[in-house]
């Protein structure tokens, strides 16, 4: 997979630490302690031997005409090379259980801007740390536990539920809806967001909250209170990491009233599933990112745009909101209330 090779099979093949060390700058990159991965198919003569070893063809083809500034820019592609690493790593402990920011990488939950390089893990009774890899001394309940092949995690609930105190609760809030997202869609073989939610959607959901979310947080040795109060705020509706972040400052700023997915309708017919939905303030909060354009191109921009304007006809304010818009609670909260003053009439207060 990824063409991943160890420093063994290279000494197999008669390729000496010279020529892999001169590979590093050319068709070679490094993953880990005595761990590689060829990303080119390579015609400089001294590493045909290199060449030879290849058996991911998508890998090498994933990598043509991309420059080193790209790759080190490419999120997603940063993402695959820790999970590379995470899993190809050869010095675990039996009892090492990878926690935190590492067991999120494994089960794809999406992280902002991570840029730690250490595997961390948990281990009954050992502490140590060098560049590859964090251990610290703990326990996991059972419960809490996973198995990726070989390795043993923290389930994608208690994942979610440590970055409070890993990564701080908005990017929780985040992981944590994915995680009820994700594992909600698992019970509905076929599921497609874009032909809506059903009753038993968010049924499903909140059983899993119950039986899943609610267990692991009585397990949880210290921030119960927060947990808590996080996992009964979650919903299943949000389909971007962008979207709960959305979500998330609606409810910090106690903004009553905004409902998720609702689909709305003029004398036309359907005119959008919209992401979030006022009725009594008659705003809709469109949470937007130019990469859904960039996949589809300018038909779903004139599109959008048909429908932007028969919202507008029928009394709807639409407040656009990017990535960054969403990120930061004061940014979100200017701009919703510039452009819809009447909206600060809706916040309530905690004791309502």
């Amino acid at each position: 997979m990824k063409n991943t090779i160890y420093r063994e099979e290279f000494s197999a093949a008669g390729i000496s630490s010279n020529t892999i060390k001169s590979a590093l700058d050319c068709c070679l990159i490094r993953l880990c302690r005595g761990v590689y991965s060829v990303i080119r198919d390579c015609r400089v003569k001294d590493h045909s031997r290199i060449a030879a070893l290849i058996s991911d063809v998508d890998w090498i083809s994933f990598h043509v005409d991309k420059s080193q500034s790209d790759l080190k820019h490419d999120f997603r592609y940063q993402t695959q090379l820790r999970a590379l690493r995470i899993r190809s790593y050869r010095w675990y402990r039996p009892e090492d259980v990878i926690v935190g920011k590492s067991a999120a990488v494994l089960h794809g939950i999406p992280l902002y801007k991570d840029t730690s390089k250490a595997i961390t893990v948990r281990h009954p009774r050992s502490n140590s740390h060098t560049k590859e890899i964090i251990r610290v001394r703990g326990e996991v309940p059972a419960e809490d536990q996973v198995r990726f092949g070989q390795l043993t995690a923290t389930s994608a609930v208690r994942t979610a539920l440590d970055l409070i105190r890993i990564s701080g609760q908005r990017e929780a809030f985040a992981a944590m809806e994915w995680v009820l997202r994700r594992t909600t869609a698992a019970q509905f073989h076929g599921f497609n967001p874009k032909f809506g939610y059903t009753e038993k959607f968010q049924a499903e959901a909140r059983r899993i909250v119950a039986t899943a979310f609610y267990p692991a947080v009585a397990r949880m040795r210290s921030g119960q209170v927060t947990a808590q109060r996080m996992v009964d705020a979650i919903d299943p509706f949000s389909e971007s990491p962008a979207e709960s972040n959305c979500r998330f400052n609606l409810i910090a700023l106690n903004l009553m009233g905004f409902e998720q997915q609702i689909e709305v309708r003029d004398g036309k017919g359907f005119i959008a599933r919209v992401d979030f939905l006022n009725e009594q303030a008659r705003t809709i909060l469109a949470v937007d990112g130019s990469e859904k354009y960039a996949l589809v191109g300018p038909s779903l921009i004139r599109r959008e745009g048909e429908q932007h304007n028969r919202l507008l006809s029928m009394g709807y304010k639409v407040i656009h909101l990017s990535f960054d818009d969403v990120l930061r609670l004061n940014d979100f909260r200017d701009k919703i209330f510039t452009q819809v003053p009447e909206l600060k009439q809706l916040v309530g207060r905690p004791d309502e």
